[in-house]
Formats: C-alpha cells, structure tokens, sequence
C-alpha cells in the first residue's frame, strides 16, 4: 500500500505541474504630470415660455407681417426661430431683439414682414397657407436644443382672417 500511496502522490505532482502557473511581475503605474481643468457650468436649454404670437393683415393684401415675443433664462445668441412652409424650413436669428431682463430672464421679441417670411422659406406668394413657426433655445453649433415653442400661422388668402395659434 505505501507504493501506491507515492505513486499516487506522484501522479498528482505531475498533473499539477501540467497545469499553468502564475508567475509574479513587477508592474506599476505612475502619473508624471498633474493636470487641471476648469469647468464652467451652464444653464439647461429650456422651452421659451410666455410665447405670443401675433399676426397683422390687411384687406386685399393678406398678411403684412407678425411679432413673436417670449422669455428665456438664455441669452440672444442661444434663441432662434425656424418657419416651415410645405416642407421648407428657414432658420432666423437676425430679426430677433433683446427686450428687456429681470432676475435672470430675458424678454425677445421678433418681427417677420411678409417679405422676410418670402425670404425664409422661398415662397412666390404669401395666397394663403399654414407655418409652422418654432421659437427655440439652445446652444448654437451644436443639437443641444429644447423643445421648441410651437405656433400654427395659418394666413388666409387676400383677407384678414389669419392667426397664430
């Protein structure tokens, strides 16, 4: 029996050295500069609020032009507004004026006449039709934008019927 006994601890010497075995190393990892950075935090994009919109139209003439006004806790170069008309948006920054501020919020309004709204979406006639406009907040040149504020500007041809709802 003892016989068995070392050949059966031999056995079991040999099939442990078949398996793998870890082999210690020296590794480290060290930082050989310290940096920093300062971080400077910014306001969410949120949807405009207290938003009007307000069209003016004229017998024979149809729509002479609209105003939009709004609030935002964004400055001037965070807003815009988008018109689509048929599938066709134009975007406008230009006609957008700083009205006022109080407690960190800004008043803007915009004024569209019927020949920049021609401009906006390259339309041949203003006869009649529905616009979507988009009042938006957000930081330019990137898609960080919130929900817009949406308007329906529906103008009735040669008449003085049109709204903005």
């Amino acid at each position: 029996m003892r016989r068995r006994g070392r050949l059966a601890a031999l056995g079991a010497l040999c099939l442990l050295g078949a398996l793998p075995v870890a082999v210690p190393t020296d590794a480290a990892w060290t930082q050989a500069e310290a940096t920093g950075a300062t971080i400077t935090a910014v306001p969410a994009p949120t949807t405009p609020s207290a938003a009007t919109c307000v069209p003016r139209s004229a017998l024979v003439v149809g729509l002479q032009y609209f105003d939009l006004a709004w609030s935002s806790p964004l400055p001037l170069t965070h807003q815009r507004v988008d018109v689509t008309f048929q599938g066709t948006t134009g975007s406008d920054t230009g006609q957008i004026l700083l009205t006022g501020q109080s407690g960190g919020v800004y008043s803007y309004s915009a004024h569209y006449t019927s020949d920049k709204l021609l401009g906006l979406v390259n339309l041949g006639t203003l006869l009649g039709g529905s616009y979507a406009i988009r009042i938006q907040t957000g930081y330019p040149g990137s898609s960080w934008y919130a929900a817009p504020r949406n308007f329906t500007l529906n103008v009735v041809a040669l008449g003085l019927g049109s709204t903005c709802t």
